[in-house]
């Protein structure tokens, strides 16, 4: 069985402006947002669907992510970084080339899935030195 896309291609067009998306275009998008999902169900060891198969029990920040990584595969699904046909020249910001997580993004997933950026934790515990002298309170006569 396989799993529903973690976003829908609505939210995604609502992103994209436009007319709805038909034919080739839509099935590109579901496309699109079935291989982000997968991708952000691996980075995170996390299903985000609900018993009944069907519903997204995603948080909105992962929903966002798996929409902003689509984005990039959609807009530009062969990877392409610039190009230029005569006196016409486009380049895309570097690194939105296809579908893929941004060590942010994947940030993002970790922390929605555990809670955690898995990053370690460092803690410290003070104990007094056994060099000390350490005066007791309810003796003044000690040196």
């Amino acid at each position: 069985m396989s799993l529903p896309p973690l976003a829908t291609v609505e939210a995604m067009q609502v992103r994209l402006g436009g007319p709805p998306l038909t034919g080739a275009d839509l099935a590109r998008a579901t496309a699109t947002l079935d291989d982000v999902s997968a991708l952000v169900r691996l980075e995170a060891g996390v299903t985000w669907v609900a018993a009944d198969g069907v519903t997204i029990t995603a948080p909105a920040a992962v929903v966002a992510v798996v929409i902003a990584a689509a984005l990039r595969g959609y807009r530009n699904p062969d990877g392409f970084s610039g190009e230029t046909i005569g006196p016409y020249s486009y380049q895309y910001a570097q690194g939105a080339t296809s579908s893929y997580l941004t060590p942010a993004e994947a940030r993002v997933i970790r922390l929605a899935a555990t809670g955690s950026t898995g990053r370690p934790s460092v803690y410290t515990v003070r104990t007094p030195s056994p060099y000390e002298c350490v005066r007791p309170p309810t003796d003044p006569e000690l040196p």
